[in-house]
């Protein structure tokens, strides 16, 4: 493992690139290290002074909630790439297992079970878990211990429901968004690490239209600009099919997506943003769905018969260093793990000996898959053809494992949340 303290990493915040043949963007923030805040948060969601200068490369430092970098829909971008070379504070987690070994890091109070997972990027010990019924707790430490951070404005409502989707700001980490599952509707927005929250989608064209006045999935930032959101109705809209809401100020205003061509709404859909104006949709029920127009028209795509999952609450997909995206998906029998054609992503087959999951995290060098009730796989990046099982700990509820999955690149550690199988933690050898 990295020695404890601040350690120097190169941060991809935005890396988009056009392709002939498609749009293809990694997403940053799925590699353990996406982004640089200069504060680090304290207990009591204040933050204390710079832990590190952070400059873009050839330029000055982005101001919090700035610009996150050119689309790739900008016309001759042939490769629009940004980063950010700054200092992560790794942070001390003095309490991690031996590599290989599986440990229970579930919060207090968690007997309803944990969702949504998430690892702040630029303090990696720092890990923020939803408890259903509870809110969103904090962990300065890797797990080891956990506090109650929804403690402001709106605390009530971030323990109406189940937090079973959160996402990090990557360029601005006191920013964040989370979901509240069969609680109270909307988007919950926090620019303080977590303590006070706003519901952020309010446009009463978006919550007239949605299910439930505005009961969604899940959030997803585009890795190309942080301010661009889209969220998914949580049901049938007013259309009678299913639809979305896409903003490009981090909330503040909302334009309404209709997604009539992909049919009525069902269950284990989500939408993952590539680019500015490229997205797919994925549905185990409904199939894959691809927009290069920022959401104006829709197109499906043929799976081979799979059934895909951009993972659901947490829409993640990954990118591989030929352009290729990829997807996990259950397809019954044979191969479930779905690849794009080169440099594109308008076309897709299905990776020879891969398993079947419905959730995919990469680590550093290699790629996990899981999904509940399904073991974990492990395969090295350089040949997703070729996987092996993780073992998961005796005492594990059965049907829960892989449900939320996050990574921490700084301590490599991997997380599962698994609803009432409560959450664990992995180090990575």
């Amino acid at each position: 493992m990295l020695a404890e303290g601040a350690v120097r990493t190169r941060i991809a915040v935005a890396l988009a690139a056009t392709f002939a043949g498609g749009l293809s963007l990694s997403l940053a923030q799925c590699s353990g290290g996406s982004g640089a805040s200069g504060a680090q948060p304290q207990g009591d969601g204040s933050t204390a002074p710079d832990a590190g200068v952070v400059a873009r490369e050839g330029g000055d430092a982005p101001a919090a909630g700035g610009d996150g970098g050119p689309s790739s829909s900008d016309a001759g971008a042939a490769d629009a790439r940004e980063e950010i070379v700054g200092v992560v504070d790794a942070g001390a987690c003095p309490s991690l297992p031996g590599a290989g070994q599986w440990q229970n890091v579930t919060p207090p109070a968690s007997d309803a079970g944990t969702s949504a997972i998430a690892v702040r990027p630029d303090y990696p010990s720092t890990v923020y878990a939803g408890v259903q019924g509870k809110g969103i707790f904090r962990s300065v430490d890797c797990g080891a211990s956990w506090s109650l951070v929804s403690t402001g404005t709106h605390a009530s409502d971030m323990s109406s429901g189940n937090p079973w989707s959160i996402a990090i700001d990557p360029v601005a980490p006191d920013t964040m968004y989370v979901v509240e599952g069969y609680g109270s509707s909307g988007l919950w927005k926090s620019t303080n690490g977590g303590v006070d929250w706003q519901n952020v989608l309010t446009d009463p064209t978006v919550t007239a239209a949605f299910y439930a006045n505005g009961f969604i999935t899940g959030v997803d930032i585009d890795p190309t600009d942080h301010t661009h959101l889209v969220v998914e109705s949580h049901g049938n809209c007013s259309t009678g099919a299913t639809c979305a809401a896409e903003s490009t100020n981090g909330g503040s205003s909302w334009t309404l997506v209709d997604m009539k061509a992909a049919g009525a709404w069902s269950e284990n859909s989500s939408i993952a943003i590539l680019d500015r104006t490229t997205w797919i949709y994925c549905g185990l029920f409904s199939g894959m769905f691809r927009t290069a127009d920022e959401g104006a028209t829709w197109q499906p795509v043929d799976a081979g018969g799979a059934l895909p999952s951009c993972n659901y609450y947490d829409p993640r997909v990954w990118l591989d260093s030929t352009g290729r995206t990829y997807v996990p998906a259950i397809a019954y029998t044979g191969a479930g793990l779905l690849q794009s054609q080169p440099n594109g992503n308008a076309t897709w087959t299905l990776v020879p000996g891969s398993p079947q999951a419905t959730v995919l995290m990469p680590t550093e060098k290699n790629l996990i898959l899981s999904g509940r009730g399904s073991p974990f796989w492990i395969a090295s990046q350089s040949d997703p053809t070729t996987w092996t099982t993780l073992a998961t700990p005796a005492s594990w509820a059965s049907g829960s494992s892989g449900v939320f999955l996050a990574y921490d690149g700084a301590h490599h550690v991997l997380y599962s949340s698994n609803w009432g199988g409560g959450l664990w933690q992995l180090v990575q050898e």
